[in-house]
């Protein structure tokens, strides 16, 4: 709101005859083309980055802060940015009344919340105004999306702008291929008239680097002068910037620890997915030289990675280095990056500015999984059937309906299918899985500084996630025994997970099993209707408090000097598992027409054989209506009468005792829907 004000004040103060202006949204008439002596055209907006911020250093430019003792600043290059307006029209926002979750759609009324625990996405347009002769019209082109906040009111324009710390490589002339030391975020901007090209001299230049003023403008003033956060319309006017200055949330670039002092560049890059028509998309790109000198002085080399060191199947791992000015890997590689595909220990010598550092060596290990033997089944009419699969003694059978992606069915070595009417293939893949590691992060207690126990809600703990990960357990000190409910929030506050449990007094340890995806500026707090009354520090913090590539403790509701009620968390990597390819195993169904054409020799299964008395029978088909199984010796006579039954609506399985009979040659046959099978059998 101070932001608006401001801007107010500057334009009411500088534009009074602003109302009287023959060049407006809705009158073309003292309206100029771009083209000299046209009068039919589009009015766009031209955007760029203005350079004269970041040649600034203090509140209203540049901070550069050393990597400790400075609380959530730690390690961070503040920016102020300024983007003006020098094309022939405005640039207009408006919304629509379309929001998104996810791959979900919503027409009219925005959902509170998406289901992941995001904030809705609302579909936005740009305005672009038309001049012919003396009329304006306009059209709205699509521009992406736009984050609309309940709790603030209005909306931030999604990735406005993309900020980066880079070193220079004078191979190539676009900025944006030199290598990255440092990231900011794909900000978020409420875009306005903060205020004019000639009260911010020097911020608005065109691509020759002249200045512009006021009355450089042709049109100048068209939007207005007056955009705000409006949840409906925001923009920027023909010779207006907008500006974010270092000291607002988001502003930053994160410097890596162990960069060195020496000679950067920022490099700020407005509208990086042209989302917006422009009279010029070839100027969205500002580069400001930098010098760090708050950062370390020491040679080092560390190695960064994506996920995790254990990998499916030798599948490939990109391993990249931190930036200095020549490297070289113990796999003979020189490139800042590599990826890699076999296991193995792999560590890079970096040349940089601070000298020459190695790094600690990383192991890349490969869980391998191999395809399993699979066996499907015959069966006579529609039914289920039992398959199976033999995969390694530390693998998990899974059954599939497909033969890639499709839906898990079951698992196990033997599994019973679901009903099938017509003969189908089920596929088994064996996976190899390795349980996640479990880590503790510091601050493990609370015996550090000064503290109290604290009751209010409304403090928390930030932090950020860089794998997919299980926050089992915080311990606490608490001032009394009560129940409490725990909240992992998002950056917007809004719940994910909560949990409520009862606490005793004194220092105690909790679970929560909170699964949590890898993202920034997650919260740690309590409900509203649960004060805490846990202990928390009050000096002697030092943040960002890390389990590496894994978890990273950025601050409190407070700020740097606080540390909020929870110590030593405990926190398990997601467990890894590893597919292979599925075989299949196809179930027969034989749907015979009557049964007297069934051919039942290849269904009958007589074992062992030769026997030393016990024999068992199997007979793979659940139709049996009349069963008979009779013994004859060589001369033809029947010595024994096994079975005789109906009805049977299983497969049938038995074992039978032939001890009483002397060894030698029989002949077994099987009587079944009064069709015949014979085997010879041997008793020993």
């Amino acid at each position: 709101m101070k932001r608006y004000l401001l801007s107010l004040a500057v334009s009411l103060f500088l534009i009074p005859g602003l109302s009287y202006s023959q060049c407006n949204t809705t009158d073309a008439t003292g309206c100029s083309c771009k083209a000299v002596g046209s009068t039919d055209c589009d009015l766009l907006p031209d955007m760029k980055a203005a350079e004269a911020p970041l040649l600034v250093t203090g509140n209203n430019g540049v901070i550069e802060f050393s990597q400790t003792g400075n609380g959530a600043d730690d390690g961070r290059l503040r920016i102020s940015v300024s983007t003006p307006n020098i094309g022939h029209g405005p640039l207009e926002i408006r919304s629509t009344t379309t929001y998104v979750c996810g791959t979900d759609t919503f027409i009219g009324t925005a959902p509170t919340i998406c289901a992941n625990g995001s904030a809705p996405k609302i579909l936005i347009n740009q305005r672009i105004y038309h001049k012919n002769g003396n009329a304006m019209s306009f059209y709205d082109h699509p521009a992406g999306t736009m984050t609309y906040h309940p709790s603030h009111g209005h909306m931030h324009i999604d990735d406005w702008a993309l900020f980066t710390l880079r070193k220079e490589d004078t191979t190539q002339a676009d900025p944006l291929l030199w290598p990255v030391v440092g990231d900011g975020s794909k900000l978020a901007f409420c875009l306005m008239d903060y205020g004019t090209c000639t009260y911010y001299s020097g911020h608005c230049r065109d691509d020759n680097n002249n200045n512009l003023l006021n009355g450089d403008f042709p049109n100048w003033g068209l939007g207005g002068g007056n955009y705000n956060c409006s949840p409906v319309v925001q923009g920027i006017s023909s010779g207006y910037t907008d500006i974010y200055y270092q000291y607002l949330d988001g502003m930053w670039i994160d410097i890596p620890p162990g960069t060195c002092n020496g000679d950067y560049h920022i490099v700020a890059q407005i509208d990086p997915n042209n989302n917006f028509l422009e009279e010029n998309d070839n100027n969205n790109i500002i580069v400001v030289p930098f010098t760090l000198t708050q950062q370390s002085s020491a040679a080092s080399a560390s190695i960064s990675y994506t996920g995790s060191t254990v990998v499916c199947n030798n599948s490939p791992i990109t391993l990249t280095a931190n930036v200095g000015n020549t490297y070289s890997w113990s796999n003979g590689a020189t490139t800042q990056s590599i990826t890699v595909t076999n296991a193995g220990t792999y560590d890079v010598t970096v040349d940089s500015d601070c000298g020459i550092g190695t790094s600690q060596p990383l192991t890349i290990t490969s869980l391998n999984a191999t395809a399993p033997t699979a066996n499907g089944a015959t069966i006579l009419y529609p039914g289920t059937a039992n398959v199976t699969a033999t995969g390694s003694s530390t693998g998990d059978i899974k059954w599939y309906d497909a033969v890639t992606g499709g839906n898990l069915l079951g698992s196990g070595a033997s599994w019973t299918t679901p009903m099938v009417s017509n003969t189908t293939t089920f596929y088994a893949e064996d996976v190899e899985s390795i349980t996640g590691a479990t880590s503790y992060s510091p601050p493990h207690d609370n015996a550090f500084g000064n503290g109290a126990n604290h009751t209010s809600t409304q403090r928390y703990l930030t932090f950020d996630v860089s794998s997919p990960m299980i926050l089992e357990s915080v311990k606490v000190y608490s001032g009394a025994a009560t129940s409490r409910t725990i909240e992992l929030r998002d950056a917007q506050d809004n719940v994910l997970q909560s949990k409520t449990v009862t606490v005793p007094m004194g220092e105690h340890r909790v679970s929560l099993n909170f699964n949590i995806n890898a993202g920034t500026d997650y919260r740690l707090g309590t409900s509203a209707a649960t004060p805490p009354d846990f202990f928390r520090n009050d000096n002697g913090v030092n943040y960002p408090y890390s389990v590496s590539g894994l978890v990273d403790i950025t601050g409190s509701s407070a700020g740097g000097a606080y540390y909020y009620f929870y110590y030593d968390w405990e926190v398990k990597e997601q467990d890894i598992e590893c597919a292979s390819t599925r075989v299949p195993a196809t179930v027969v169904v034989q749907n015979p027409t009557s049964i007297n054409t069934i051919d039942y020799n290849s269904l009958v299964s007589i074992f062992p054989n030769p026997s030393t008395g016990l024999v068992n029978v199997s007979i793979e088909s659940n139709n049996i209506e009349t069963l008979m199984i009779n013994v004859y010796d060589v001369t033809g006579r029947e010595v024994l009468d096994l079975e005789n039954s109906q009805n049977l609506n299983t497969n049938y399985s038995k074992t039978f005792n032939l001890n009483n009979l002397e060894s030698g040659f029989y002949a077994m046959r099987l009587t079944i829907n009064g069709k015949s099978v014979t085997r010879n059998i041997s008793i020993q």
